[in-house]
């Protein structure tokens, strides 16, 4: 994002920066939602600096209007498809995981990405023995509508953990244990950028570009929304507020409307 920024207001003062200023960002940047968020960012630091060393003025950074929510989610057929085309697909059998984790748990991408087998100060971990997942590191603040709560792995979940637990183990010459560092690994090593694997997963699964590994919070969220669990205790489990998990996905399927429509 601060790449993108310094392109376009990189040689510019701040009493350059005005609402037009703004919009023209919007309209380089092609995507209203992208240029929203990048803004953002230049908002947050302009404001950093602001309290740190007290700005003569401070401009104000004029924002697209937010989006609608994300309606696509998937089905238990479309999500078997997912899963049957990673498990095909030689070079993104990785990929598998970070499905099933995403779906299970409603985890966004980069928490999954950051995910250890152990508590750590850089991302969170897995804790097999009370069946939890902790989504952020030991000590870690996070943005408030990125809250991470701790969040219990389903049974189902918790049965490929422990496998892919064993997997990652293995022993040096002396008959130490060895394990390696991160649940979802490429070579056994930390992947960064899942996306182009996804991308192949995902055409190979016959899907269009609206699939994409956020749409797997959203799944389970829908998911949750439709067996009518409890709004409280499904908010928790994605790190939601209840009003957040109600505007955004108690409207997402007309089948919820089944009941309204056969009342009389």
């Amino acid at each position: 994002m601060i790449g993108r920024l310094n392109e376009f207001f990189g040689e510019m003062t701040l009493t350059e920066i005005r609402g037009r200023t703004c919009r023209d960002y919007a309209d380089d940047r092609g995507n209203e939602g992208g240029a929203r968020r990048d803004l953002e960012v230049l908002r947050a630091a302009i404001n950093y600096y602001h309290a740190e060393n007290t700005l003569d003025m401070v401009p104000k950074i004029t924002l697209p209007e937010k989006g609608d929510p994300r309606q696509r989610w998937l089905t238990r057929q479309e999500i078997a498809r997912l899963l049957r085309a990673a498990r095909n697909e030689r070079q993104c059998r990785h990929l598998v995981r970070l499905i099933m984790i995403g779906l299970y748990t409603g985890t966004r991408l980069s928490a999954v990405l950051n995910l250890q087998w152990m508590p750590n100060t850089n991302g969170g971990h897995v804790d097999l023995d009370r069946g939890v997942i902790y989504r952020r590191a030991e000590g870690q603040r996070v943005a408030h509508n990125k809250r991470r709560t701790p969040v219990k792995a389903p049974p189902r979940l918790l049965r490929f953990l422990r496998y892919w637990k064993a997997a990652d183990t293995a022993k040096d010459q002396e008959g130490k244990e060895i394990h390696l560092r991160y649940v979802v690994t490429y070579g056994g090593e930390k992947i960064v950028k899942p996306h182009k694997a996804f991308r192949t997963v995902r055409a190979a699964a016959g899907f269009g570009d609206d699939v994409t590994p956020h749409v797997l919070r959203h799944t389970r969220a829908t998911w949750l929304a439709q067996a009518g669990i409890d709004v409280h205790e499904a908010a928790a489990s994605l790190g939601l507020t209840v009003e957040e998990f109600e505007r955004t996905y108690s409207h997402a399927d007309p089948e919820f409307q089944q009941a309204a429509a056969n009342a009389f």
